[in-house]
């Protein structure tokens, strides 16, 4: 189930191309007793993130379900607040992510948050196709910020 949570993050995600640049694209998706409850993705650079407009999507509490990800949510004060505290405040109790962020602003430290914050974190779901839709993001930020 993890893998087609994680492809409907990744078809998500995909919305956003061309629209998200310098920024990678980003899926999200809730789940609660196998159940989507929230779903939502990176629209255009410098609008909410997925996770955010995952949690504005929602159908009923998120609180206790589990969050589906492509990319780490970040952990850094960009044009919008870091998403890792907005998972933490609305209560998701474990979070799946496709690959990590190598920008030197998050690269794990999105993770370290939300564990010390009692979140259960899956990293590598789906990894390989995680990479692949953000391969020029991923370059560019290992060449520009690495």
């Amino acid at each position: 189930m993890e893998e087609d949570y994680m492809k409907r993050a990744l078809e998500l995600a995909k919305k956003g191309k061309g629209h998200t640049s310098p920024n990678p694209i980003v899926g999200a998706v809730i789940v609660r007793q196998e159940r989507i409850i929230g779903e939502g993705y990176h629209m255009v650079y410098g609008g909410n993130h997925a996770e955010v407009n995952a949690f504005l999507n929602a159908t009923e509490d998120v609180k206790g379900a589990t969050m589906y990800v492509n990319l780490e949510p970040c952990s850094h004060y960009g044009k919008t607040p870091p998403c890792v505290n907005a998972i933490v405040e609305k209560g998701i109790k474990k979070v799946v992510i496709g690959v990590l962020d190598p920008n030197p602003l998050v690269a794990g430290r999105g993770i370290e948050i939300l564990r010390d914050n009692g979140i259960e974190v899956v990293v590598g779901v789906l990894e390989e196709d995680c990479r692949s839709a953000n391969e020029i993001f991923l370059e560019y930020i290992v060449k520009e910020k690495g």
